[in-house]
Formats: structure tokens, C-alpha cells, sequence
């Protein structure tokens, strides 16, 4: 019985540990399956992903989930991110922002950087397309991608492009970019209502009774 706790009490210190490093917003702590509302549609697709886990990383699929503003891309990827981390898998998900300030900042070198997130077993890019378009920038996009891809581990990406933007690049930075992606991620669109707005909304509306209540 001893033993089941020691044994238990380092599991719970691991996953501690990958959560910590795993996740660049403690909101996406939340972000699991557990405390899911039952509104998104596509939310069948993050279960069946973690389901098929082993499958899914030997054969390295990506998940490319695109969508308006506030139908739970971002959500959805948190539950997968949060699931194989229960269960002891190291997960990064983080978005361009931050992994160009990274690279900024790194003392060890970029390629260090890269060499990183390339050795997590998932890696999720949040927001994608939303980093600023310079030449700097893009080429740092590709290159982690690229790298990525090279790795033959799944990329799950989020990012209120659409489809046909994905298809018809502005430029060959992008089209390099949007080729590498296409290759690795199977698409799957979101539509439905904006729940951010709602819950603004929501919040809204109780502000005005408690002020003129």
C-alpha cells in the first residue's frame, strides 16, 4: 500500500511538472475534457485523437482546426494537450508570439529553440497567422514547422485562416509555409456561434442588474 502511494505521489509530481512546462497560458490548466459545456460540435474529433493516440503518433497525423473567432479551437486543443499529459506524455502548446520572443531571447542559440519543441511528442500551435507577417518572422515560422515536419511527430494548429486563404497564399513565404502545414494536418472546420461573445454578453447583462438593481 506504501508503495501505491509513493508510486501515485510521483505520477502526480510528473504530470505537475509537464503541465508546468507544457502550457504558456495557466488558463489552459482548465482547458480539459472534464470541464467541457457539451456545445462544440467537433469536440468528438479531440476525443477520438486522444483515443487513438499511439495510432495517431506512429503515424504521425496533425490536426489543422480552423474557424471564426470564439468557436473553441482553442479549447479543443487544450483537451487534447491536457489528456496525453495525464497520462505522463510530454505536450507543448504555445503559439508564435511566444516562440518568437523565445528566439529572441535565447542564449543557447535558435536552433536550440527549435530543436526543443521538436522533441515533444505533440506539439499544438495556437493562433497561428495571427504573428506579425515580417520577413523575420516568416522565415522563423517556416523554419519551426519545417523542423516539425522533418521530426515525423504530429502538429495540432489553430488558426481563424480558412481553407481557401490556406490554399491561395499572398506570397511564396507563405505558400512554403501553408504547403508544410496542408502536408501534415487534416483540416476540420468550426462554425457555430462566437461563445467568447456570449460569455461577454452573459457578463454584461449581470453587470447592468447588479448596478441598477
Amino acid at each position: 500500500q506504501q508503495e501505491a502511494v509513493v508510486k501515485e505521489q510521483k505520477h502526480l509530481d510528473l504530470v505537475r511538472r509537464l503541465k508546468a512546462d507544457g502550457f504558456t497560458d495557466p488558463a489552459m490548466l482548465d482547458w480539459t475534457f472534464a470541464n467541457d459545456n457539451g456545445r462544440s460540435t467537433q469536440m468528438h474529433h479531440a476525443h477520438r485523437y486522444v483515443e487513438q493516440w499511439q495510432t495517431i503518433h506512429a503515424e504521425n497525423i496533425g490536426l489543422l482546426l480552423w474557424g471564426g473567432f470564439g468557436t473553441g479551437k482553442s479549447f479543443l486543443a487544450g483537451c487534447i494537450a491536457n489528456a496525453p499529459i495525464a497520462q505522463e506524455v510530454p505536450v507543448r502548446m504555445t503559439n508564435f508570439a511566444h516562440i518568437l520572443n523565445e528566439l529572441s531571447n535565447s542564449f543557447s542559440g535558435r536552433n536550440e529553440v527549435v530543436d526543443r519543441l521538436c522533441r515533444y511528442p505533440l506539439l499544438i500551435l495556437d493562433d497561428f497567422g495571427m504573428e506579425r507577417g515580417t520577413e523575420y518572422g516568416l522565415e522563423q515560422v517556416f523554419n519551426v514547422i519545417d523542423s516539425r515536419y522533418r521530426s515525423g511527430k504530429p502538429l495540432i494548429v489553430t488558426t481563424n485562416l480558412t481553407l481557401d486563404d490556406l490554399h491561395n497564399p499572398e506570397d511564396t513565404a507563405h505558400s512554403r509555409i501553408y504547403d508544410r502545414l496542408l502536408s501534415m494536418c487534416v483540416p476540420v472546420r468550426f462554425t457555430g456561434d462566437n461563445f467568447r461573445q456570449e460569455a461577454a454578453q452573459r457578463k454584461m447583462e449581470s453587470m447592468k442588474k447588479l448596478i441598477t438593481d
